[in-house]
């Protein structure tokens, strides 16, 4: 199972907020939509600026202390690397989800009829 480490922000080098998930998509969903009080704060803190992957819980535990330990400057500076024009990534992790899924593919959308599965037309 993978988790993920996340910066949001609200407009470019002004909130942030660092935080954790074990899905990222579903998460990110939340928070764009406001399903949860939790997600709901006054700056509007919703874009997905950066994020890391990880295969253990504990080392995004730490990696999360060590980005809540650096000045704002330096978590900017982290997130200028790899996201210069501080573009949402929401968009970019969707894609690379619904790539991997195949949702678009209609050979994988089938239906049942007579105890047979078939493919839809």
């Amino acid at each position: 199972m993978s988790e993920y480490l996340y910066i949001l922000f609200d407009e470019p080098k002004k909130n942030l907020i660092i935080g954790t998930t074990s899905n990222l998509l579903m998460h990110m969903h939340e928070i764009k939509n406001k399903t949860n009080d939790i997600y709901k704060n006054e700056y509007e803190t919703n874009k997905l600026a950066y994020y890391e992957k990880f295969d253990e819980l504990s080392q995004v535990i730490i990696r999360e202390n060590e980005l809540k330990n650096l000045s704002k400057e330096s978590i900017i500076t982290l997130i200028k690397e790899d996201n210069p024009q501080w573009n949402d990534l929401h968009d970019t992790i969707l894609k690379i989800w619904n790539t991997s899924a195949k949702l678009h593919d209609k050979k994988q959308i089938t239906q049942k009829g007579d105890n047979i599965w078939k493919p839809l037309h």
